[in-house]
């Protein structure tokens, strides 16, 4: 799918794509401890808790895409925390009180729920598996939604469903 959208793009824009999904597993492999772990499966276990594996992958590379993206901060905990102009998590799950409740006690139960968020969410940050999306910022449950629509500042590409989620790929507009 990434080939398909290079060609139509042009040869210059090919080199950019090609650069970008290299420079994404270097920043993985850099991301590779057990605080992020934590940090991003909290995120995967609120946002993806049921999705088959690859889908819960999909969400945790979208943070990983976002970091490499010159539309969102270049580091994981800004990126995790980062909130809309309303005060609300980009990541919406970080906002609800009860997701907080679950994953502690996910957590403290060891339950098979949380290992799969943190494997892969530690398949992803140690560059162990790749990325389904090929370069996803943005997802929703459902489309068309504001996450994987086409805006004034960017354009949607890319878009696949994984699981139950729609992810989508951002240029400029």
């Amino acid at each position: 799918m990434l080939l398909e959208t290079s060609k139509t793009m042009g040869s210059q824009h090919r080199c950019v794509c090609v650069l970008l999904l290299l420079t994404c597993g270097a920043v993985s492999g850099q991301l590779c401890s057990d605080n992020n772990f934590q940090t991003v499966a909290r995120v995967v276990f609120g946002e993806a808790r049921g999705e088959p594996m690859q889908g819960q992958i999909a969400v945790a590379y979208t943070i990983v895409n976002r970091i490499n993206h010159q539309g969102y901060p270049n580091n994981l905990n800004d990126v995790v925390y980062q909130k809309d102009s309303n005060g609300i998590y980009q990541y919406e799950t970080l906002s609800v009180a009860s997701h907080d409740q679950a994953w502690a006690d996910a957590k403290r139960r060891n339950t098979f729920e949380y290992r799969n968020a943190v494997q892969a969410s530690s398949d992803v940050l140690c560059g162990r598996t790749s990325d389904p999306t090929r370069c996803a910022t943005d997802y929703c449950a459902y489309d068309p939604c504001p996450a994987t629509n086409t805006n004034p500042w960017w354009r949607a590409i890319n878009k696949m469903k994984i699981g139950n989620h729609y992810f989508v790929c951002r240029v400029p507009a």
